[in-house]
C-alpha cells in the first residue's frame, strides 16, 4: 500500500507592531541610527508589508542588506529633539519548517572543513555559508566550560538533529529564565556559572557550546507568538523581541532551535535578522550628540490575522515621517 504524502505546511499570517521610544534629559543635536527592524523573505517566511516610521524629520535615509543577508535601514536626524519614536509595522506569513526524520550520525568530530579542493562546490558553499558561525564573536568568546558542557549533552553516535534537539531541551531544563539575573553586557561565563538569564543569554550559550565542538551556529532575532490566559484578551505591547539559534545540519541546512522554550522553531516565529551574536542584530542602535541620560521604552504586539482589530494596533499622534521601504540595495560588498 502506497503511503499518502504529507499535507503541505499551512501558512499562518501575523501582524507585528514594534514601538521603540527614547526620551532624553537634554536635547540631542545630531543622531545617526541603524534599524534591524525590517524582516525579509525566507524559505518559510513571506513578508507582505513592512513600514518603518520615525517621529523626526530625516536628513538622510538609506536601506540595504548587510553581510549576513539582513535588511537594515540607516537614518540621520540633524534637528534638535528630546524624543525619538520609531515604529515598525509588518504583515508576515510563516509556515512550520520541515523537521528532519534522519540526519548524519554525529560522532563528536567538528563539521568544519579545514581545507578542501577549490573545485569542491559543496565544500565551497559550506565554507562561505558557515565560516562566520564557527569562530569566536564579540559576545560569544571561546569558553572551555562550553565545550565540556556540549560534549556531555550531545554525546555521540546519534543523528545530529536528535542531538541538537536534546541540547535545546537540556538548556530549558537546567537554566532558569530570570530577567533580573543579567543585562545585555553580562559575560557569557557568568550565565554558565549562575544558570540564569533570558532568551538572549540562552541562545548565545547554546551557540558557544555548538561552536566549541565544531558545529556552525548563528544567532536569530525576531518574534514569538505568546498566548494569553484562557478567556483573556491579548495584551497590546506586552510582548518583546525573542532570540533563538540556527544550527547547521549537513544535508538539511539550518535548523531552528529555541533553547528558552526547549523546542524546535515552529510557525509561531517571525525572523527579523541573523548574525554571529546579538551585537550583529540589535533592533535599533545609534550614536547621538547630546541628550544626557535617557529612558527607553519598547513595546511589541504580535497578533494572528484572525484576531486583528483596530484596538490591537494603536495609533500615536506624532509628527511621523514614513521611511517607505522599497527594494533593498545590496551593500554587503561595500
Amino acid at each position: 500500500m502506497t503511503a499518502m504524502p504529507a499535507p503541505p505546511p499551512i501558512w499562518k499570517r501575523y501582524h507585528v507592531a514594534h514601538d521603540t521610544e527614547y526620551c532624553y534629559a537634554y536635547s540631542v543635536s545630531n543622531a545617526r541610527h541603524r534599524a534591524h527592524l525590517i524582516p525579509g523573505d525566507r524559505p518559510d517566511q513571506q513578508v507582505h508589508q513592512r513600514t518603518l516610521t520615525v517621529n523626526q524629520p530625516l536628513a538622510e535615509s538609506a536601506e540595504g542588506i548587510d553581510f549576513y543577508g539582513n535588511h537594515y535601514r540607516d537614518f540621520a536626524i540633524n534637528v534638535p529633539h528630546r524624543l525619538l519614536s520609531v515604529q515598525a509595522r509588518m504583515d508576515v506569513s510563516v509556515r512550520a519548517p520541515i523537521w528532519p526524520t534522519h540526519s548524519v550520525i554525529w560522532t563528536g568530530k567538528s563539521l568544519a572543513r579545514r581545507s578542501f579542493d577549490p573545485a569542491d562546490q559543496a565544500g565551497t558553499r559550506f565554507a562561505l555559508t558557515c565560516a562566520p558561525y564557527l569562530v569566536d564573536s564579540p559576545m560569544i568568546p571561546a569558553l572551555p566550560e562550553a565545550a565540556s558542557w556540549a560534549l556531555a549533552h550531545l554525546g555521540s553516535g546519534k543523528p545530529l538533529h536528535q542531538q541538537l534537539l536534546a541540547m535545546t531541551k537540556a538548556i530549558f531544563e537546567e537554566f532558569v529564565f530570570d530577567p533580573a539575573a543579567t543585562t545585555v553586557g553580562t559575560p557569557l561565563s557568568q550565565v554558565f556559572k549562575t544558570k540564569r538569564g533570558v532568551c538572549q543569554d540562552f541562545a548565545q550559550l547554546m551557540i558557544a557550546a555548538l561552536r566549541s565542538v565544531g558545529i556552525p551556529a548563528r544567532y536569530m532575532s525576531g518574534y514569538i507568538l505568546t498566548h494569553p490566559l484562557p478567556g483573556q484578551p491579548r495584551l497590546v505591547g506586552a510582548d518583546a523581541t525573542h532570540a533563538w539559534v540556527e544550527a547547521w545540519c549537513p544535508g538539511h541546512g539550518w535548523l531552528g532551535l529555541d533553547p528558552t522554550n526547549g523546542k524546535a522553531v515552529t510557525d509561531e516565529f517571525i525572523t527579523l535578522a541573523c548574525g554571529r551574536d546579538y551585537a550583529d542584530v540589535i533592533p535599533l542602535r545609534g550614536v547621538v550628540v547630546g541628550g544626557g541620560e535617557h529612558s527607553l521604552e519598547v513595546s511589541v504586539t504580535m497578533t494572528p490575522e484572525a484576531e486583528l482589530t483596530q484596538s490591537a494596533t494603536p495609533q500615536h499622534n506624532l509628527n511621523q515621517h514614513d521611511l517607505k521601504l522599497g527594494k533593498p540595495v545590496d551593500t554587503a560588498g561595500q
